[in-house]
């Protein structure tokens, strides 16, 4: 039988105190910093020296992507400021932010329930959710385009920091269907819930326990951020869609039941109260539209 860490064997491990957010300073040298580190990372005689900072970014962007954990491998304290300097200036100054506590009720009968279609990355909200593989470190492929590597890419490297900590105390693989906390780091959100997914073949046809498996997901996570505390408001991602290659159709049924059961049976037994279904496209925005007029039709 797999053993999973409960917050309670890891909470030591890391910090759970999400860092006070203060907005980045416009008058700091966003290109100097940036040219400081591709420096450090490559050298002084660097070949990106003479890149535009586009380029140089992105060579950063890569660096960061591939680095090693391991504690022997970590950069000094001062350039894990400049990348946070670097990652919050980009966040308040860079992209729009959307705030959780913004969006409009969309259907009476699910009044704690929100869709939003945008980069989750953007999102001001208690809690986001991760939808990780199973060595829970983020994705090591610099193209890849996954909401693991999206993340931790605007986190920044101690989110990675504080999953090495806590899976190297695990000692083996995430199992499906649990998950793990960190703060958010450099993110707008204050935590990061990490969790696993149920991986199909594409075309496969999805059986109960893939169905268990995933809603396993969404309640892990729902009882993880109760267990913290302070969370008030959550946004999902579309966890095991995509690469895992579970059918969206299902995909979206399950998340739906699943979070309306647990807001069901938890009752005022929990501070959240705002849960965010956050997609990337209009084909899925109308899926969770059509799946949720269907169950307020339907009396879910």
């Amino acid at each position: 039988m797999s053993h999973t860490l409960t917050l309670k064997d890891y909470s030591s491990l890391i910090k759970l105190q999400p860092l006070a957010v203060h907005s980045a300073n416009k008058t700091i040298n966003y290109g100097s910093i940036i040219r400081e580190l591709v420096e450090y990372f490559s050298g002084p005689q660097s070949p990106y020296s003479k890149d535009s900072i586009e380029d140089q970014r992105s060579f950063i962007r890569h660096t960061l992507t591939i680095r090693d954990p391991s504690p022997e491998q970590r950069y000094p304290s001062h350039i894990y400021n400049l990348i946070d300097q670097m990652l919050s200036f980009e966040r308040d100054h860079m992209k729009t932010l959307t705030y959780a506590n913004t969006l409009p009720v969309q259907y009476k009968s699910f009044p704690q329930i929100r869709v939003w279609r945008g980069d989750i990355t953007t999102l001001v909200v208690d809690a986001i959710v991760n939808a990780a593989n199973n060595a829970l470190l983020g994705c090591f492929q610099p193209t890849h385009l996954c909401i693991d590597n999206v993340i931790h890419a605007a986190a920044g490297p101690c989110l990675r920091d504080d999953c090495y900590a806590i899976m190297n105390r695990q000692g083996q693989s995430e199992p499906i269907g649990h998950a793990k906390i960190t703060i958010a780091y450099n993110l707008p959100s204050r935590y990061v819930i990490h969790t696993v997914g149920p991986q199909l073949s594409y075309g496969a046809r999805v059986t109960d326990n893939d169905a268990r498996q995933l809603a396993s997901c969404y309640e892990s996570c729902l009882n993880l951020a109760s267990e913290i505390g302070t969370i008030t408001s959550i946004a999902f991602c579309c966890i095991s869609t995509g690469l895992f290659a579970f059918p969206a159709d299902s995909a979206c049924r399950i998340a739906i039941q699943t979070v309306a059961n647990w807001l069901r049976h938890r009752g005022s037994n929990t501070k959240i109260s705002l849960i965010i279904f956050d997609v990337f496209s209009h084909e899925d925005e109308q899926r969770y539209f059509d799946t949720l007029d269907h169950f307020s039709k339907n009396k879910l």
